[in-house]
Formats: C-alpha cells, sequence, structure tokens
C-alpha cells in the first residue's frame, strides 16, 4: 500500500451515534496508555470541543501534549482533527471519525490520512488503530450502565 493512502477502520457500536461520538470524544477514558508519550505519568486526555479546539494528552505532573487541533466538530456525526502524536517529522497527519446510525447502533469509521512527503514517514507507526479503539467498547457498554 503507497504510504500516501489513508489507514481505515471501522468499528460497529451498540449505541445511537450521538453516544458513540460522546463516548469518542471522552478519549481520557478508554486511550490505551501505552499509546502516549509516557504511559507511567498518562493522566487522561482533554478535549476542547469546537472548530479550533485542542486535544491534550495529561500527565500526572501536571505538563500536558497537544495530540492535535480540531478541524471539524459535527456531534452525533463526524469528528476531524490534526494529529502530531508520535510524529517524528513534525508534521501532522490528519484524523476523521464519522458515525453513522446502523440497526443497532452506529458505525464508527476512523480514517488517518494527510499523509505526505514531508510525513509519510511516520505512516507505519499508525497501524495498531484496532488496538487502540479496543477500549471504546468497553467505556460504551459503562456509559450505557449509567442511564
Amino acid at each position: 500500500m503507497p504510504p500516501q493512502m489513508p489507514i481505515r477502520l471501522d468499528l460497529e457500536l451498540p449505541v445511537a451515534p450521538t453516544d458513540a461520538f460522546d463516548a469518542y470524544v471522552d478519549l481520557g477514558s478508554w486511550w490505551d496508555p501505552r499509546y502516549t508519550s509516557d504511559a507511567t505519568t498518562f493522566s487522561g486526555v482533554a478535549v476542547t470541543p469546537g472548530p479550533g479546539g485542542e486535544i491534550r494528552e495529561l500527565h500526572a505532573d501536571g505538563s500536558s501534549q497537544l495530540w492535535g487541533t480540531i478541524t471539524l466538530w459535527q456531534p452525533g456525526t463526524a469528528l476531524s482533527h490534526s494529529f502530531v502524536l508520535a510524529h517524528d517529522t513534525g508534521v501532522p497527519s490528519q484524523v476523521l471519525v464519522t458515525f453513522t446510525a446502523r440497526p443497532g447502533g452506529s458505525l464508527l469509521r476512523l480514517q488517518h490520512g494527510g499523509w505526505n512527503e514531508d510525513n509519510a514517514a511516520d505512516r507505519d507507526r499508525f497501524t495498531d488503530w484496532a488496538s487502540v479503539l479496543a477500549g471504546l467498547p468497553a467505556r460504551v457498554r459503562r456509559g450505557r450502565s449509567l442511564r
């Protein structure tokens, strides 16, 4: 596959798209600490809603690291943001997550693209999206049990 091709992943979730979106943007509740800059001090993820909002990795010592800036915020439908975590080149890629109603729930479709000659060398680090998203279904189930 050429380095410029987006990485794609589909995930079925047993909730409506609005609830799937809310669970997804609660990144700190389900993101695997192994996929952070420092798993030993990782304490969560802060998401500032809306275009121009930031996504930041938080640490126990009070420090934070920018993951990206939100470029599209449509609750229940779509979220897109730049992504700089683990980019040795310093050139961001782009993550687009869409939510579509399906019988019995919704389909989350993740597309990690924005690869170009300046950041293509970083692309191979991002083939573990299935592992990264593995915590999301459990977060969705927890959210359903709170109702």
